[in-house]
């Protein structure tokens, strides 16, 4: 993102009527059951999330903090989303929300997990991000990536009948949600290896084979929708998004 770039201009796009609001939903329950699954297998106890977005992923992570989880630290560069945030009392003491850009975060402490989920495309130099997050995680924590995939089924399908002129062009929604870079997974592992990191875990999210408003018209069932989640964790170069578990 850029110096003093106003963030809340994006806050529409995690209201509940946006057009991507359930798929996003989905790939974001999916991603934070994964770093939960992490820190109850290695009782981590501090966390670090890059951003609050909808929400989705706090919810699930901050539950941890009846168990292992000490310390959960949330930047955010919204102040219209902090002031939307919403947290059980019980976790109030033990959660710790930051007005800043990520770039300007500055600590001492090491984190045993560090998330970064559909962050790097909003930011203007995303290695710069791994590079300086990666810093800050202990000896053997982990970080965790997620990104949406250039190279989605649906994004393919769509390029060669002719209806987007490049897998990497942003739509008008990617603009409305910030973004700014569309990665493959050959982007993304090359980038995270470039930083110095190990990348010791590599899935997908959701095999979207068609567009939304084409799911939308045929109410798929939940069975349906559960087989393309397990799908998306097998084909993560044709996933609807990468993610990422990486170490020092």
């Amino acid at each position: 993102m850029k110096k003093n770039e106003n963030l809340d201009l994006y806050n529409e796009s995690y209201h509940t009527d946006f057009k991507y609001n359930d798929e996003n939903l989905i790939g974001l329950s999916f991603y934070g059951h994964c770093i939960k699954n992490e820190i109850k297998k290695n009782n981590s106890k501090s966390i670090l999330s890059l951003g609050i977005g909808h929400q989705v992923v706090i919810d699930v992570l901050s539950n941890e903090l009846n168990y292992s989880l000490e310390n959960y630290d949330i930047l955010e560069g919204s102040k219209i989303i902090i002031d939307n945030f919403k947290v059980a009392e019980e976790f109030k003491n033990k959660i710790n929300v930051i007005l800043t850009y990520f770039e300007n975060y500055q600590t001492e402490k090491k984190y045993d997990i560090i998330e970064m989920g559909f962050v790097l495309e909003h930011v203007d130099d995303p290695e710069f991000i791994i590079n300086k997050f990666k810093n800050l995680l202990s000896p053997s924590g982990k970080m965790f990536i997620a990104v949406p995939n250039a190279t989605s089924l649906h994004r393919q399908i769509g390029f060669h009948a002719g209806y987007l002129p490049s897998l990497y062009e942003l739509s008008e929604y990617d603009l409305k949600l910030g973004h700014k870079t569309y990665f493959d997974t050959e982007m993304l592992v090359k980038m995270i290896e470039n930083s110095g990191l190990k990348v010791n875990n590599k899935t997908g999210i959701f095999l979207k084979p068609i567009t939304t408003a084409q799911m939308n018209t045929l109410s798929w069932d939940e069975n349906v929708m559960n087989a393309l989640i397990k799908l998306g964790e097998k084909y993560p170069e044709i996933s609807n998004s990468i993610l990422i578990e990486t170490s020092l």
